[in-house]
């Protein structure tokens, strides 16, 4: 999957920023469907038996129903929101961009900017099996979701690095890997992102 990427803009703030783009695809990965539709069965699982505990205490009205009753209608929104993510990443993966600013990405988890000042370090990284490149910061991005700042300690505490960007999803990996490792390294190759 070494295609090279695509020029284009990305939109931070309402700003657009000229961006060399990476999609992001799930074509490199085995049995990528059967792993997606395997996060369906419990869900699907777990809602039905929500429903029925639903259905089975919205007849009573005791202060144990009531707070089983809402106990059960929050984890029933936590199971669709769960839904609906697991849909949006299956049918558009995202992509990952890198912009004069730093690397930009939007995936089913959120757009994430971190930008070039903010890299202490970046390497390879191999997770799960998953060989990934990995960013190490010494602070939290200003653009990610609120999650972030609490994901970001947890994966440097498992994982050594702030950030991976798995290579196998990323269209023109290597390309990624090499604009990365010289973006840090010369800080004017920053500059020439757009144009190139």
């Amino acid at each position: 999957m070494n295609t090279p990427p695509e020029h284009g803009t990305v939109q931070i703030d309402g700003v657009p920023r000229p961006a060399l783009i990476f999609p992001l695809t799930l074509d490199g990965l085995r049995r990528k469907r059967l792993g997606q539709a395997i996060w369906f069965v419990p869900l699907i699982a777990f809602a039905v038996i929500y429903v029925i505990l639903l259905i089975r205490i919205g007849t009573r009205t005791d202060a144990t129903s009531n707070v089983l009753r809402i106990f059960v209608l929050a984890m029933e929104g936590l199971f669709i929101a769960i839904a609906v993510w697991l849909i949006r990443g299956w049918r558009k993966p995202g992509f990952v961009a890198l912009l004069r600013e730093g690397v930009y990405s939007r995936s089913g988890i959120g757009p994430v900017l971190v930008p070039w000042e903010t890299i202490t370090k970046a390497g390879m990284h191999r997770f799960a099996g998953v060989v990934s490149l990995a960013l190490r910061t010494n602070t939290t991005p200003r653009h990610a979701p609120f999650w972030m700042r609490a994901n970001r300690p947890v994966q440097r505490r498992l994982t050594g690095w702030d950030f991976s960007y798995p290579l196998v999803v990323i269209r023109g990996s290597a390309e990624f890997e090499r604009l990365v490792h010289s973006c840090l390294a010369d800080p004017a190759e920053r500059a020439r992102i757009a144009g190139m």
